[in-house]
C-alpha cells in the first residue's frame, strides 16, 4: 500500500491533480459520477461521487436503508505553497522572475534552492465554450536561490529572514537569450507547448509551484516516508482506500469528503465551510421515505476529521508537551484542544479509541503545548456546520508545512484499518444516558 501511496503523492502535485487521481481510483471500483445540477436517483448500496470546482470531491456508498445517517471522513486536498499572481512575469537585473503569493503557512525557507515546476488548471475557450484542463509541467522551471553566505555572514547565527514580496519570487529565465530580449509571455507559451494547444485559445490559468522531487522511503530500515504534501494527501489516500478497497454493506451511508482550501480557512465554494457537505447529505437523506429526513440523518451521523499530527521532534523537545509527545509508527493520534481548535470531545475520542481497540491498533493522544498557539482543522467547521460529533485525528509527522515532510510508513496502514472499522462497525453511536 505504501507504493500506492507514493504513486498518489507523485501524481497529486496540486489539489486538482489529487482529485483527478482519486477519481481514477473511484471509477476502477465502479463508483458513478453525479452532476450536482442533475436530478439524482440514489439506490441502496450503490456507489457514487461528485466533484465541485475541480478540487473538492465527495464519494459515498449508500446505506441499505435500515438506518439513517452518515459515517463521514473528512480530509483536505490543498497544501501550503507559492501561487502565481495573475501578471506574474517581470524582468529584474537581467532575470525573468515570477511574482508569487504565499498560500497558507508554508515553511518558506524550505522552498529555497529546490527544483520547482508549475502545475494547476488552465481555462481555455473551445468552440465558444470555456473548458478547464489540468496542467502540469514535468520540466524543472523555477528556483528561489538563497543569498550566498559570503553576503549574509550571520545567517547561521541569526536565522534566514525572508520577505515574501522581495525574496520569494522564483527565477524562470534570463532576459536575454543569445543577445535577444524576451518580449513574450513565457507562461502562456509554455502552457500552449505542454498541452499542445494554440496559444490564443488560452483564456486564463491558476498555477502554483511544486517540488519536482518524487516521494521516497527513508531511514536505515526504510521506516520513514518523505514527500511534499503529506499534509494532507496521506489522509485523502487513507480515507479513499478505506472506502473503496473492501466490499461491504452498511445500514448507513459511508462517505469521504476531500475539501480544498483548508490551509486558508475553508471559506470557499469547495472548502469545508461551504454548503457542499450539507448539500450532499440532504440529497442522500431525501432518498429515504419519511419525515425530517435531514435532521434525523444528521442526528445519527459522525465524522472523523483526518489531518496530520505533530510528532515529537528530537532536536526541539521543548516545543512539545511531555505528556503528549506522540511518535511515528506508533499508531493514529487523537488531537484534543480545550478551546476546540480541534473538534474532539470526550465522546468522539472514546468512539475512536474503541475503533482502534476493535482493530487491535495502538492509539496516541496529542495536546498542544499550552504556551503556544494551536492550529486548527476542518473538524470544528464540520461540527459547527452539521451539528454532528467529530473526532480530530491524524498520523504523526515531522516538518509539517515544509516543502518536504516526513511521516512513518507503518502508521498509514494502521489508520486505514481504523477507518474501515468506522465504516463497518454497528451501533457506533449507541450511548446509554
Amino acid at each position: 500500500m505504501i507504493s500506492n501511496l507514493i504513486n498518489y503523492l507523485d501524481q497529486s502535485v496540486t489539489a486538482y491533480h489529487a482529485v483527478i487521481a482519486a477519481e481514477h481510483e473511484l471509477i476502477k471500483k465502479g463508483f458513478i459520477k453525479l452532476d450536482e445540477r442533475a436530478i439524482w436517483d440514489l439506490l441502496p448500496n450503490a456507489k457514487y461521487y461528485t466533484i465541485r470546482s475541480q478540487s473538492a470531491l465527495t464519494a459515498w456508498q449508500m446505506g441499505n436503508g435500515a438506518e439513517p445517517g452518515v459515517r463521514l471522513i473528512g480530509a483536505h486536498t490543498d497544501s501550503p505553497g507559492l501561487h502565481l499572481k495573475p501578471n506574474a512575469q517581470y524582468g529584474k537585473s537581467g532575470y525573468i522572475q515570477l511574482g508569487v503569493e504565499v498560500y497558507g503557512g508554508p515553511l518558506l525557507a524550505s522552498w529555497t534552492d529546490r527544483d520547482l515546476s508549475l502545475a494547476g488548471r488552465v481555462i481555455m475557450k473551445v468552440d465558444g465554450q470555456l473548458k478547464v484542463l489540468p496542467f502540469r509541467s514535468d520540466q524543472v522551471l523555477l528556483r528561489v536561490p538563497q543569498l550566498a553566505i559570503h553576503l549574509n555572514r550571520e545567517v547561521n547565527e541569526k536565522g534566514l529572514l525572508l520577505n515574501k514580496q522581495l525574496h520569494m519570487p522564483p527565477i524562470l529565465a534570463l532576459e536575454n537569450i543569445e543577445g535577444e530580449l524576451i518580449d513574450t509571455n513565457l507562461i502562456r507559451d509554455h502552457i500552449a507547448t505542454t498541452l499542445a494547444v494554440e496559444s490564443g485559445t488560452i483564456v486564463n490559468w491558476q498555477l502554483e509551484c511544486y517540488d519536482t522531487q518524487p516521494a521516497s522511503l527513508s531511514g536505515l530500515n526504510q521506516e520513514f516516508l518523505v514527500s511534499g504534501r503529506l499534509d494532507n494527501l496521506t489522509m485523502c489516500h487513507a480515507s479513499l482506500h478505506a472506502l473503496i478497497d473492501d466490499a461491504y454493506e452498511s445500514p448507513q451511508t459511508t462517505m469521504i469528503a476531500l475539501f480544498d482550501n483548508e490551509e486558508i480557512g475553508s471559506s470557499t465554494q469547495n472548502g469545508a465551510a461551504s454548503s457542499l457537505m450539507r448539500d450532499i447529505i440532504q440529497r442522500i437523506a431525501g432518498s429515504d421515505a419519511g419525515h425530517h429526513n435531514l435532521q434525523r440523518a444528521l442526528a445519527n451521523s459522525a465524522c472523523i476529521s483526518a489531518d496530520g499530527a505533530h510528532a515529537v521532534h528530537p532536536n526541539y523537545v521543548e516545543y512539545h508537551d511531555p505528556q503528549h509527545a506522540v511518535k511515528m509508527n506508533q499508531g493514529p493520534v487523537i488531537k484534543v484542544n480545550a478551546n476546540h481548535r480541534y473538534a474532539t470531545s470526550a465522546f468522539s475520542s472514546a468512539m475512536f479509541e474503541q475503533l482502534c481497540l476493535d482493530a487491535d491498533i495502538p492509539v496516541q493522544h496529542y495536546s498542544h503545548k499550552t504556551d503556544l498557539p494551536c492550529g486548527s482543522t476542518i473538524g470544528p467547521i464540520t461540527a459547527t456546520g452539521l451539528g454532528i460529533p467529530v473526532v480530530d485525528v491524524g498520523n504523526a509527522m515531522l516538518s509539517m508545512h515544509s516543502i518536504r515532510e516526513t511521516t512513518g510508513v507503518h502508521d498509514h496502514a494502521m489508520m486505514m484499518q481504523v477507518m474501515r472499522k468506522f465504516f463497518t462497525k454497528q451501533d457506533l453511536l449507541s450511548v446509554s444516558v
